[in-house]
């Protein structure tokens, strides 16, 4: 039996970052976009910060690239 071709839009998991040493939202859009939770509501300006520690931004991110990385690999 072949492959089945799945229709998704995006796809969403939850994982650690150890830049901002906290659970972030992860989102990969179908179209190789990428989305981070942390940095859509912290932004990276508000690291200079003591209380909110820096962002890479979701383009810069090894998380983010490594997670979409690995939903592209498994859904081919």
């Amino acid at each position: 039996m072949g492959l089945v071709s799945m229709n998704w839009k995006l796809t969403a998991t939850t994982l650690f970052c150890d830049s901002v040493k906290r659970w972030v939202p992860l989102l990969v859009f179908k179209d190789g976009r990428t989305h981070c939770g942390y940095f859509f509501r912290h932004g990276a300006s508000r690291g200079k910060s003591h209380r909110v520690p820096a962002c890479e931004g979701p383009q810069e991110c090894t998380l983010c690239k490594a997670y979409k990385e690995d939903v592209f690999r498994r859904n081919g």
